[in-house]
C-alpha cells in the first residue's frame, strides 16, 4: 500500500504522538482536526473527520520528524493536496502576518537604518514565499489534480516543480542570523526573542511541508506520469 520509514502507526494513539512531538499540532490544524483527542488513536481519528488513513499517518510521521518513502494510493493523494493547500492559508493568513507585526514593533525599537533593513528582508522573503505558493496552488496542484482524473497532463511535468522547488527555508536561516548576530542590544523588549522563537517554529513547519511534497508527493505523481 505505502511505505514509510517510521515507528508511528495507524494504531498509535494521537493525543499521546502530539505531547511528545508538539508540532503535530500544526498538521493536525491542516486537517481541520481540533485538540480534545482523548485516547483515538490515528486511524480511529482520521475516520472520525472523513480523512483516508494512511495520508493522517503520514504526514504525522512527517511532523514526528521520520522521512516516508511514497505513497501509491491514488485515493489518499486529494487529502495530501487539501492538507498542503490548508498549510498555505496558514502561512499567509497566521504566521507570517504575526512575524511582520513583530518585526515591525522590533524595528521601532532599534536604530532606523537597521530596522528598514530588517523589514526589507522579510519583505523580500515573503515575496518569494507567496509566489512559491501561487504557484504550487496555481500550476502544480491543479497538474496532479487533473492527472488524478485522467485528463491529459500537457506539457507541464513534475519535474517541472522539483527543478524549480525553491528553498524558501534559507532567507529564515539568514533573517535569524541578523537577529542573533548583527542587531546590538536595544532596549529591554521581549520582540527580538518572539521573533526568533516564531522563525524557528515557520522554519521547522516549512520543512515537513518540503519534505512531504518532495519525498510523497512528487515521487508518487512520476509514478502517475508513467500511464500517460
Amino acid at each position: 500500500m505505502y511505505e514509510i520509514d517510521t515507528n508511528i502507526s495507524a494504531e498509535s494513539r494521537l493525543a499521546d504522538v502530539t505531547i511528545e512531538y508538539p508540532n503535530v499540532m500544526n498538521a493536525l490544524d491542516y486537517f481541520e482536526i481540533p485538540l480534545g483527542l482523548g485516547d483515538m488513536t490515528i486511524a480511529e481519528t482520521a475516520a472520525k473527520y472523513g480523512i483516508a488513513s494512511s495520508t493522517l499517518e503520514v504526514a504525522i510521521a512527517v511532523y514526528c520528524g521520520e522521512t516516508p518513502s511514497k505513497i501509491l494510493v491514488e485515493s489518499e493523494i486529494p487529502d495530501l493536496l487539501r492538507f498542503l493547500k490548508a498549510s498555505h492559508y496558514s502561512f499567509k493568513l497566521d504566521k507570517i502576518p504575526e512575524l511582520k507585526r513583530l518585526i515591525a514593533l522590533f524595528s521601532e525599537q532599534i536604530p532606523q537604518e537597521q530596522g528598514k533593513v530588517l523589514v526589507a528582508f522579510f519583505d523580500e522573503y515573503v515575496a518569494e514565499v507567496y509566489k512559491h505558493f501561487r504557484y504550487e496552488d496555481e500550476t502544480v496542484f491543479p497538474y496532479i489534480n487533473g492527472i488524478l482524473n485522467d485528463r491529459t497532463p500537457g506539457d507541464f511535468r513534475i519535474k517541472d516543480f522539483e527543478d524549480n522547488h525553491t528553498d524558501i527555508e534559507q532567507k529564515l536561516i539568514d533573517l535569524k542570523r541578523i537577529l542573533v548576530k548583527y542587531i546590538p542590544p536595544s532596549a529591554v523588549s521581549p520582540h527580538r526573542k518572539q521573533i526568533l522563537l516564531k522563525l524557528i517554529t515557520l522554519e521547522q513547519d516549512l520543512t515537513y511541508h518540503t519534505n512531504i511534497e518532495e519525498n510523497i508527493l512528487v515521487p508518487f505523481v512520476k509514478s502517475l506520469e508513467g500511464d500517460f
